[in-house]
C-alpha cells in the first residue's frame, strides 16, 4: 500500500530536447528583460564581423615604472604625444621606498607632467599590477602608506578630462623601466640637473663615412687614392685620417685594381655597387643558385674572390626581398600575440575550464591532475591528466614572436594543402602577396588581392607574414 502511495514520486527520466533550446532558455533565465521590452526576432546586419567602438584622434599616452633595488631608488616615465614625439622624464628617489611606493611615485610624476603639457586626455600605461587595479577602484587600497598615494593620484586624474589605466606587461615598458633603473644606479648631488638624454639612430659602422661613395664614385675611392698618391681627402680630419691609414693596409693595389687582403692571404678584387647586384642576383637566383641565406651568400661571393665594404648588409636585404624565398620560407609556427581571452564565436557559446587535484593515488603514469573542459552548448566534456599544472598563459607568452600588421601592408597567406599536392615539397608554402585592409583587436584580418577584390573571410595574424616586394 505504501509503495502504491510513493509512486508518483518516484524518479522518472525523460529523454532530453533540442539542445539550443535549452540553451536559449538558460540564456533567457540568467538575463532576464522586462516585461514592456519588445523581443525582435530578426538578427540584422549578418554580415558584421565585429563592432569596435568609434575611434577617436589619437591621444597622448604615458608610460611609468620605479625600480628599487641596492644602489638606490629611481622613478622614470615617458610621455609620447600624439605624433609620436616622446618626452621621457625621470628621477632619483632620495628617501627609502618600497617598490610599490616607488610605482605610485612614478606615477604621479608622469601625471604631473601631463598636466605641465595641459593634455587633457591621456592613456595610461603601467606594469605595476598593484597600482593600475588600485587606481581603477578593483582592488582595495589597504596598506597605510599607500593610502595617501592613491588619494592625491585620483586628485591628479581630475584635471584630465579623460583618462585611463590599463595594465602592460614589463615586456612593452621598456623604455620607462630603463629610465627608472638608470635614475635609481646614477649618483646625483644635490642642485645638479641632468638634462634628458638624445637618442639618436646610427645605420652604419662609423669607419664606414670615410669612404663613403660621393658624386658617383666607387666606395673604395679614397683608399685607391691613398695608395696611389699617399694623400688624404681634401676635407678629412685627424680622425678620418687616422681612420684611412688603417684601412689601407688591408688592401693592395695592381695597376689600376684594387685588391682586398682576407685573412687566408686570398686577395679579393673590389667592386662598385652596380657591380656588386650583378654579382648578388647571379650567385643567389642566377643558373644553379641555391637561393641560400644572406650570410651564405656573402661567403659564397667571398669564396669567387669579391669584395666590398657592406656585402653582408646588401646580400642579407636580396634575401629578404627574394619573393622566391618568401613564399618557400618554413612556415612561422610561433604565435603572433600574447593569449587573450576569446568572445563566443556564436550566440549562447560559452565553455569553461577547470583542474581537479592532485588525485592520491596517482595515476599509472605519474599525473597527479585531471584538466576538464565543457562545452555549454554541445555539453561536450573533454578532459586530460597533467602531471604538474603550470600557468598556461606565461608559458604560451614565452613562445610569442610579435607580428604587427596595419592596413596598407603587403603579407604572405599561408598555403593550407588540404588536398595532397603533386608538387610536393616543392609546392608554395605561401601565397600572395596581399593587402592588409582592416585589422581587428582580436588578431583577425581582412585581406585583398593586389587587383582590389576583397576576400570574403577574416585570416588569422599566425597564417600571415610580412612580404617584402
Amino acid at each position: 500500500m505504501a509503495r502504491c502511495q510513493l509512486a508518483e514520486y518516484d524518479i522518472e527520466y525523460v529523454a532530453r530536447t533540442s539542445v539550443k533550446g535549452q540553451a536559449i532558455a538558460d540564456h533567457l533565465a540568467e538575463f532576464p528583460i522586462e516585461d514592456n521590452t519588445p523581443i525582435d526576432p530578426d538578427f540584422l546586419d549578418e554580415g558584421i564581423l565585429q563592432v569596435d567602438s568609434e575611434k577617436d584622434s589619437p591621444t597622448w599616452k604615458m608610460y611609468f615604472d620605479g625600480a628599487v633595488n641596492s644602489t638606490g631608488s629611481g622613478i622614470g616615465a615617458v610621455l609620447i604625444s600624439p605624433d609620436g614625439r616622446h618626452y621621457p622624464v625621470a628621477a632619483k628617489i632620495d628617501f627609502p621606498c618600497t617598490n610599490n611606493v616607488a610605482e605610485y611615485e612614478a606615477c604621479i610624476l608622469g601625471l604631473q607632467a601631463a598636466i605641465d603639457f595641459k593634455v587633457k586626455e591621456l592613456e595610461v600605461f603601467g606594469d605595476s599590477m598593484l597600482t593600475i587595479f588600485q587606481t581603477l577602484g578593483q582592488w582595495k587600497t589597504k596598506d597605510e602608506k599607500l593610502v595617501p598615494y592613491h588619494e592625491y593620484l585620483k586628485e591628479l586624474a581630475e584635471n584630465f578630462e579623460k583618462i585611463t589605466f590599463t595594465y602592460t606587461p614589463r615586456v612593452k615598458n621598456h623604455f620607462a623601466d630603463a629610465l627608472a633603473t638608470l635614475a635609481s644606479m646614477v649618483s646625483i648631488t644635490k642642485g645638479n640637473l641632468i638634462e634628458p638624454l638624445e637618442i639618436e639612430i646610427t645605420k652604419g659602422p662609423a669607419h664606414c663615412d670615410a669612404i663613403e661613395a660621393i658624386d658617383a664614385k666607387p666606395w673604395f675611392e679614397d683608399i685607391k687614392h691613398f695608395l696611389q698618391t699617399g694623400q688624404y681627402p681634401q676635407f678629412a680630419n685627424h680622425r678620418n685620417r687616422k681612420t684611412l691609414r688603417l684601412l689601407a693596409t688591408h688592401y693592395f693595389l695592381s695597376g689600376e685594381t684594387l685588391y682586398r687582403r682576407s685573412l687566408d692571404a686570398t686577395l679579393l678584387r673590389c667592386v662598385d655597387g652596380q657591380e656588386a647586384q650583378r654579382l648578388i642576383q647571379e650567385v643567389h637566383g642566377g643558373s644553379c643558385g641555391p637561393h641560400m641565406n644572406g650570410l651564405m651568400l656573402a661567403k659564397k661571393i667571398m669564396r669567387f674572390g669579391y669584395f666590398w665594404s657592406t656585402m653582408e648588409t646588401d646580400c642579407v636585404k636580396h634575401v629578404r626581398h627574394c619573393r622566391l624565398c618568401q613564399v618557400y620560407a618554413d612556415k612561422i609556427k610561433a604565435p603572433p600575440n600574447e593569449l587573450h581571452p576569446m568572445a563566443a564565436p556564436w550566440p549562447f557559446s560559452m565553455w569553461g575550464m577547470d583542474v581537479i587535484g592532485p588525485i592520491n593515488p596517482k595515476a599509472s603514469n605519474g599525473h597527479l591532475f585531471i584538466l576538464v573542459a565543457i562545452d555549454y552548448f554541445t555539453k561536450w566534456i573533454e578532459a586530460i591528466t597533467l602531471a604538474s599544472v603550470t600557468r598556461m598563459a606565461r608559458a604560451f607568452n614565452a613562445k610569442v614572436r610579435h607580428r604587427e600588421f596595419k592596413p596598407g601592408d603587403l603579407v604572405l597567406r599561408k598555403v593550407l594543402h588540404i588536398a595532397p599536392d603533386s608538387r610536393g615539397k616543392f609546392a608554395y608554402k605561401y601565397d600572395g602577396p596581399f593587402v592588409v585592409t582592416e585589422v581587428f583587436s582580436g588578431g583577425a584580418i581582412i585581406l585583398r588581392d593586389m587587383d582590389g577584390t576583397e576576400n570574403a573571410l577574416p585570416v588569422n595574424a599566425d597564417a600571415l607574414r610580412k612580404y617584402y616586394p
